[in-house]
């Protein structure tokens, strides 16, 4: 249940804002304390990173990203398993997919 709410305030354009800024900017603080931060701000944090990039992606007009799959719990998270398998393949292997072609068959005349 807390991660739901905290996915819901981390994907909200304020904290994204917020959170943009304070990597940017030393002056501005996510939180009061700066050490010794609980489970729920170290998960808030991580919800707000995991939706930085996906802001991102979508930005960089990525594939198969979009603003319904942002705003849909289970399509973000599929999302982020094709990411990371991709992410996990070699650039050989990325090549071969993104310039895949179907196979051509040579016969010579009359079908011998």
């Amino acid at each position: 249940m807390k991660n739901n709410i905290l996915r819901k305030l981390a994907k909200s354009s304020k904290y994204q804002l917020m959170y943009s800024s304070a990597k940017t900017l030393n002056h501005i603080r996510l939180f009061r304390n700066e050490m010794d931060l609980t489970l729920i701000q170290l998960l808030f944090l991580h919800w707000l990173s995991v939706y930085n990039s996906l802001y991102t992606d979508l930005a960089m007009n990525k594939t198969y990203i979009s603003e319904d799959v942002i705003n849909d719990e289970i399509r973000t998270d599929a999302y982020l398993l094709y990411r990371e398998k991709q992410d996990s393949k070699t650039d050989k292997e990325k090549e071969i997919d993104n310039h895949s072609a179907g196979s051509v068959i040579f016969t010579t005349k009359g079908g011998k």
